[in-house]
């Protein structure tokens, strides 16, 4: 077992927990990735909620009804800038599928099962190690204007109920009562949707703290700035890398690699079903009128939470294609968003920090995790808008499949094969 090499391409949060995983479960790892450290793109500064109760897949009959509104510009949360493509077509057309209420929720089923996973894995891996990375059990908040939005919540509500998931729907005072800076807020709402075991923390730091751990290891090889060329493949088996820097050699190789899987893939015949899906968020000092409870705008889509002694404000889903640059409209319409139901929480004037990134989403919400492609090429992508969320969970299920052990959940939904990739 240690003399076995396996190559993790990708050191975002989904690259960085897998090859720590497969540490300590006794491979030799050689993680790579184009950037200058870890966690550098999309886990760089999204929203940081570990919404373990709020995993719901994003194409739902409710989102299919609005697609009008959304290609229209008419949507606050989503739009849609880009010339529809021969991938994007395909994909789109798939994610519509998904809407169907039957296919909705045995996703979000899936998603859940493995969020659940996740938690547990985050915890015994913080029982076993000192991580800073401003974490700490906050709850969630999801809070809504319209009762007809929030009775339609009460019924996902008992189903989650059903699956082992306790949520609480409150009424205007309960959701005041438990986050007395609601009071702050521009429009009354009607109530919300609760999860005591949400939580919150900077994947950054955390992608750090574990490269730190790993880099003990002798045996760990981390090459950054270094770009993945092609993959060499050799009959049914990845042979190489082939990289800026050279030829790297593992016994097997996982890609956790985002939306960049699409490329690196191409050349072997496999095709991945995600599409990237551009986020933004902007990050303020926080004041002592911040939320502690993490705070969703339902309406607009939006996440606000404390990260410290920072205000973090996340959201918006846009279709661009692969336009990195941040897109300042984006930007305003969080900060106005921020300064309205939150006027008092954060110094609005004083932004530390822009971010935008892309989430790798599949049609079904439901990442991609197993084997596929070559007899030693192993995936680990598409999880969207909750790659924080799912990271140590996914991570467990890959180690699990890699080292042929009984895997820890069920894994329906997120085997290759239930995305018809072989």
């Amino acid at each position: 077992m240690a003399e076995k090499t396996i190559a993790v391409v990708g050191a975002g949060i989904i690259g960085i927990t897998t090859a720590y995983l497969l540490q300590k479960a006794g491979y030799r790892v050689i993680l790579i990735d184009a950037e200058e450290g870890p966690a550098l793109k999309t886990s760089l500064a999204n929203g940081c909620q570990l919404s373990y109760s709020y995993i719901d897949a994003m194409s739902s009959p409710s989102l299919v009804k609005k697609v009008p509104k959304i290609l229209a510009g008419m949507d606050p949360a989503f739009r849609v800038k880009t010339l529809p493509d021969l991938r994007l077509v395909k994909w789109g057309s798939r994610f519509l599928a998904n809407g169907l209420a039957h296919k909705e929720e045995l996703n979000t089923r899936s998603l859940l099962r493995l969020s659940l996973h996740s938690r547990n894995v985050l915890h015994s891996v913080l029982e076993g190690s000192s991580v800073e990375f401003e974490h700490r059990i906050s709850g969630k908040l999801l809070i809504y204007t319209n009762q007809k939005d929030l009775n339609k919540a009460a019924i996902r509500v008992r189903q989650k109920g059903e699956w082992g998931c306790k949520q609480q729907i409150l009424g205007e005072k309960q959701c005041i009562e438990l986050e007395p800076s609601l009071l702050q807020l521009s429009r009354p709402i009607v109530g919300g949707v609760y999860s005591s075991i949400d939580e919150v923390g900077d994947p950054h730091r955390f992608s750090r703290e574990l490269l730190k751990i790993m880099t003990r290891d002798k045996g760990f090889e981390a090459h950054f700035n270094c770009r993945i060329n092609r993959l060499v493949k050799n009959g049914q088996s990845i042979q190489c890398l082939e990289t800026s820097n050279g030829m790297i050699h593992a016994d097997a190789y996982v890609l956790a690699t985002g939306p960049e899987s699409l490329n690196l893939t191409r050349d072997i015949g496999l095709k991945i079903p995600i599409y990237p899906i551009k986020g933004y968020s902007i990050t303020v000092p926080a004041t002592e009128f911040a939320p502690r409870v993490c705070v969703t705008d339902v309406d607009n889509k939006v996440v606000v939470g404390r990260i410290g002694d920072k205000l973090r404000i996340a959201g918006c889903a846009d279709i661009v294609g692969y336009k990195s640059n941040i897109d300042e409209s984006r930007i305003e319409h969080l900060l106005d968003i921020g300064k309205k139901n939150f006027p008092k929480a954060g110094v609005y004037s004083d932004i530390l920090h822009k971010w935008a990134g892309f989430r790798p989403v599949t049609p079904s919400s439901v990442p991609i995790i197993g084997k596929a492609g070559a007899d030693n090429l192993y995936l680990n992508v598409g999880h969207g808008m909750l790659g924080w969320t799912l990271a140590l969970g996914s991570a467990s299920l890959l180690t699990a499949i890699i080292n042929q052990q009984e895997v820890p959940i069920d894994p329906t939904g997120t085997r290759p094969v239930d995305h018809g990739v072989c």
